[in-house]
């Protein structure tokens, strides 16, 4: 087989090779850089924008440390400078500042009215020398008065002995470094005239005149208003003001009722509903005349804090406490306050006296502490017998000290004190602890064990022979489940007799 070798020539069309030449004349001629400034330049947008410092919570309309910021923008470049220029007065003409930043933060001063503005103008400069067009924004700026009112978790009080407590948050949307540092607080009856005073001067009487109180915590703005005992009776107003570096004032109002001691015993009504009124009401209203006597009626809630209630019991020589057939949280939870109110750590404070008549003081459904039944109340925590019933046709006895011999101890009972005006649900038996006596028992009635085992439902403390006048008197009795005429006759024995207060 042999080869053979073909040689061609290629040849171009007129058109191509006129076209290859302008190609290579164009590579050829690459060599100089690209000029930028052959293309002309456009100029630089420049923005404005209105917020409160990071991590500050501000209005955004405050006077109070309002920061301006601003941002550019270049489509063939990049911005270089600022030019800002912010003017505070209508008509007054700001210099322009120079800057490389970004925002300026700015606390105005406000007018009488507590108004104040800023006209704010930006232009930017970018790479190649070209200025923005100037933009602008009015700012109308205004100072915001505190604000006062009770904290979230507060009781409101509606009304009090002269013994009360409020619970307040100042605050400020200018920021609360603007809020002064203390308030003033009166009652209605104060002397407006007189120029407020410190808390703890001698003569800081709300009452009488103002009394400045400083806020521990500007930044929370957390503060109390106290009376101790100093509220005058009848019907209240409380003013609370603080005011700020603008000079405006802010003044809080409360009304509230502060309650007259009426009389030397205080009736705690712990009693849900209104079926007692009939029983204790009303024999209150006997004793010591109609209306003419003091309540604590602990349905509309008891007090926001316990001094408070601490401070309430001491007003009054005796406190006449009942439950009814329920255990009562507020007795278990101020236990410890109503132990000091009879037995007072402070030796200079009037020891007090207690008539509590609670079915369900101890055994199954007890809540108060153990310490105070038995130091307290002189009985022991045993139930003696538990819960039991009490039939129509069984009478409460009382315990006759003049009848009573060692020889024959059952005379001592032959005195019926109550007298059922139903069947009752039931009774606890108490046990004394030594320092506790036997003032009532119940006529027995298949309880077990037999006789002498008998129940007794009411107890003293201290013992006669300490104390001729008791500190305290315990009933798991429901006395108005009693004869009117029986309670009427019982009451007046107890308070009188057994706990030594003066009767009409």
């Amino acid at each position: 087989m042999s080869h053979r070798r073909y040689d061609r020539m290629v040849t171009f069309g007129p058109a191509l090779a006129a076209a290859l030449a302008v190609v290579v004349a164009f590579f050829g001629c690459t060599n100089a850089p690209f000029d930028p400034d052959s293309l002309p330049n456009q100029p630089p947008t420049a923005r404005i924008f209105i917020g409160a410092p990071e991590g500050i919570e501000l209005n955004p309309t405050s006077y109070y440390s309002r920061t301006f910021s601003w941002s550019g923008s270049d489509v063939d470049g990049f911005v270089e400078e600022f030019y800002v220029s912010v003017e505070m007065e209508s008509g007054v003409s700001a210099p322009w500042a120079t800057t490389t930043g970004s925002d300026t933060t700015m606390t105005f001063t406000t007018d009488d009215e507590g108004l104040a503005q800023a006209l704010i103008r930006v232009a930017c400069r970018d790479d190649r020398g070209a200025v923005s067009d100037t933009v602008s924004q009015y700012i109308p700026l205004r100072n915001f008065p505190p604000v006062i009112n009770f904290v979230a978790d507060y009781d409101t009080l509606f009304w009090s002995y002269s013994s009360a407590n409020f619970r307040f948050f100042a605050m400020d949307l200018d920021g609360n470094v603007t809020m002064d540092d203390s308030v003033v607080y009166y009652l209605d009856t104060a002397d407006t005239l007189l120029s407020p005073v410190d808390e703890d001067d001698p003569e800081a009487d709300p009452a009488v005149r103002p009394v400045r109180k400083l806020i521990a915590s500007q930044n929370e703005g957390l503060f109390d208003v106290e009376f101790h005992g100093d509220a005058p009776a009848g019907a209240r107003t409380l003013f609370v003001k603080v005011g700020d570096e603008a000079d405006a004032v802010t003044t809080f109002t409360w009304e509230w009722d502060v309650l007259p001691v009426l009389s030397p015993v205080l009736l705690v009504d712990d009693f849900g509903g209104s079926y007692d009124t009939a029983s204790y009401y009303a024999a209150m209203d006997t004793i010591f005349g109609l209306g003419q006597w003091s309540l604590y009626n602990l349905e509309s809630g008891s007090t926001d804090r316990r001094w408070v209630f601490a401070e309430t019991l001491r007003q009054f020589e005796c406190v006449f406490w009942y439950t009814g057939s329920s255990p009562s949280a507020t007795l278990a939870q101020t236990a410890s306050h109503v132990l000091d109110y009879l037995q007072p750590v402070d030796p200079e404070q009037t020891p007090g006296k207690l008539l509590l008549a609670s079915k369900s003081l101890i055994g199954g459904g007890g809540l108060v502490p153990p310490g105070f039944i038995q130091t307290g109340l002189g009985v022991n925590t045993t139930p003696s017998p538990p819960s039991f019933f009490i039939p129509i046709s069984k009478t409460v006895r009382k315990y006759d000290h003049e009848a009573w011999t060692w020889d024959d101890p059952d005379n001592p009972w032959d005195i019926v004190a109550l007298r059922p005006t139903a069947s009752v649900g039931g009774s606890v038996g108490l046990l004394p602890m030594a320092w506790g006596e036997p003032v009532y028992r119940l006529e027995y009635h298949r309880y077990n064990p037999r006789p002498p085992y008998e129940p007794l439902v009411g107890i003293r403390t201290p013992v006669r022979a300490e104390s001729a006048v008791a500190s305290a008197v315990t009933l798991t009795l429901q006395l108005e489940y009693m004869r009117m005429d029986d309670v009427v006759r019982e009451l007046r024995y107890l308070l009188g007799e057994e706990l030594g207060v003066e009767l009409p």
